[in-house]
């Protein structure tokens, strides 16, 4: 492997953490490659304890960035999840990236962020844009679908009440699940190549709602209600939770997302980056029962 300096931020979140553990047990990094940020420092002592530098770096503090990201070939930008601030924290990190002279930079996006309808689709967009007008020659965008891990994350009540409302209609998602994008990310870091590329990550299956909830009534026993309604009623529902007004538009713009089909699609380009293919839904499943039927009897 190559003995460029590699820097993973957010490296204390769950995507990060899967991130290090990659590149040092599956890439064979050495530790001494390795440089992993957090904005609190004290959050990564367990990347420490194996060997991996640790720097602070605050997005929101862009001098902190200048030290964090000195000597550094090749970077990976984690998308934060501070929703409606990302567009302007990235764009600090990507210009720190830019004047540290990074030589490649790697960032987690979202499927189709220029064209999606959701509210912080634009966030991704315009740090791809920051990532492609800048200085920086090379650069990985990797428009990872959505995690399979949102079941249990966001969508815990579908699980709990066997009742899954939504907008969707019969629009089809190719899910992923947080580990295979992890490995991705590992792999686009480490690999750098030359040149401007976005990847469009997938899970090897396009699903609709009711075949999700047929699988998950398969593994874990459940007995899923799929309700198919209008955008209105649907959002007229979600308002009658007394949830914030930025919830509301978030839950109801994914589903209309998801019903245009734009997280459809295949899994070719993540089986091209990394020489394998990416787990099933029904295998996520399996691998997890233990855990969501503990989200399910949490009734």
């Amino acid at each position: 492997m190559s003995a460029q300096k590699l820097l993973v931020t957010g490296a204390s979140g769950k995507m990060g953490n899967l991130v290090v553990e990659y590149l040092l047990n599956e890439l064979n990094i050495a530790p001494s490659q390795l440089v992993a940020t957090s904005r609190n420092i004290s959050s990564l002592a367990s990347i420490a304890a194996k060997g991996v530098e640790v720097r602070q770096a605050d997005f929101d503090n862009p001098s902190s960035l200048d030290a964090a990201f000195k000597g550094i070939d090749n970077l990976l930008l984690i998308s934060i999840d501070v929703i409606g601030e990302r567009d302007r924290l990235h764009t600090n990190a990507v210009k720190a990236a830019e004047k540290a002279g990074v030589k490649h930079i790697t960032y987690t996006s979202m499927p189709s962020a220029d064209t999606s309808p959701v509210v912080f689709a634009f966030e991704h967009n315009a740090t791809e844009q920051a990532i492609a007008s800048s200085t920086i020659s090379h650069s990985t965008v990797l428009r990872n679908n959505w995690y399979f891990e949102n079941l249990s994350e966001f969508n815990a009540s579908t699980l709990q009440t066997n009742v899954w409302m939504t907008a969707a209609a019969q629009g089809i998602i190719a899910q992923i699940s947080r580990k295979d994008l992890a490995l991705a990310a590992a792999t686009a870091l480490v690999k750098a190549p030359e040149g401007k590329r976005t990847l469009t990550l997938n899970g090897p299956e396009s699903l609709t709602n009711d075949e999700m909830a047929t699988m998950i009534d398969s593994v874990l026993g459940t007995n899923i209600n799929v309700m198919h309604v209008p955008d209105e009623e649907f959002k007229t529902q979600l308002e009658s939770y007394n949830l914030p007004e930025g919830v509301v538009a978030l839950i109801t713009t994914m589903d209309i997302h998801n019903r245009n089909n734009y997280s459809a699609g295949t899994s070719n380009e993540f089986e091209t980056l990394t020489g394998c293919k990416p787990q099933s839904f029904t295998a996520w499943l399996k691998d997890n029962r233990n855990t969501l039927m503990a989200v399910v009897n949490q009734k």
